[in-house]
């Protein structure tokens, strides 16, 4: 009798996830994305020290759990990334999600659980033009710009370009909003010149920049990350749900 080795292959399960973006800005207009439940496996990259150490853990989890996705996950936008992340975790660990927060009443730290399963996906809230830019007036200065929604890739670079830059010339002032707003905003009244473009946000009004940034978060489509929370003062108050590699595994100490 001839012996024959049995072979198993396991498959992970997945679920269709619907993009908070309905896809609007991506090639092919994707609105919903295949994404596996996170395994043991998983939490290997979740602790693996290198990755920890250069930032790239969460790059490298998404690779390995969204499939067949038109696009490379660094040209995915910030708020789809965030509700993938939100799905992994509540699925993955529980949708309880233990945080430490500050009253602002009386400064006192304290203990909150968020249950992700609450927190609400907020939709595209403008119409893109034929580049997937948009339009916005700023109010002050009264300039016409085009602007675009930040990918997780703009996001990396802008964070690396401050950190580069704090460390050439040892300042302790960052320079990351003028960086995001340098990347987001294409045009000032047609002119798409990058120098240009850096020069005018030196000098744009604090009150231009305020209301560009309310506009593109009110517009900007993912997950509402901020709660209502009540603090030991008795008062209410929006906190906002920090998402990071203790979002995954709060307990694992790294």
């Amino acid at each position: 009798m001839s012996t024959e080795n049995n072979q198993t292959n396991f498959e992970v399960p997945f679920d269709v996830i619907e993009l908070p973006s309905k896809g609007l800005l991506y090639p092919g207009k994707n609105n919903t994305v295949k994404v596996q439940y996170l395994t043991a496996a998983d939490e290997n990259v979740l602790t693996s020290p290198n990755l920890i150490k250069n930032g790239k853990v969460i790059d490298v989890l998404l690779e390995r759990k969204i499939k067949e996705f038109p696009i490379p996950i660094k040209d995915m936008l910030i708020g789809d990334r965030n509700a993938i992340m939100v799905w992994l975790r509540a699925t993955g660990y529980g949708e309880i999600y233990p945080v430490k927060l500050t009253d602002p009443n009386t400064y006192d730290e304290f203990s909150y659980d968020v249950d992700l399963n609450n927190l609400k996906s907020k939709p595209l809230g403008a119409d893109p033009d034929e580049n997937g830019f948009f339009d916005f007036e700023l109010p002050r200065s009264k300039k016409k710009i085009k602007f675009k929604l930040l990918t997780v890739s703009d996001e990396s670079s802008i964070v690396k370009q401050s950190e580069a830059r704090n460390k050439a010339i040892k300042s302790q002032v960052s320079n990351t909003l003028t960086y995001r707003l340098e990347s987001q905003i294409q045009s000032i009244e047609g002119n798409s010149d990058k120098s240009y473009i850096a020069q005018f946000i030196q000098v744009m009004p604090a009150y231009d920049s305020l209301k560009f940034r309310e506009y593109t978060d009110k517009i900007e489509p993912g997950i509402d990350l901020t709660v209502e929370v009540e603090g030991p003062s008795g008062e209410t108050f929006p906190a906002g749900i920090p998402i990071g590699l203790d979002f995954f595994w709060p307990n694992s100490g790294v």
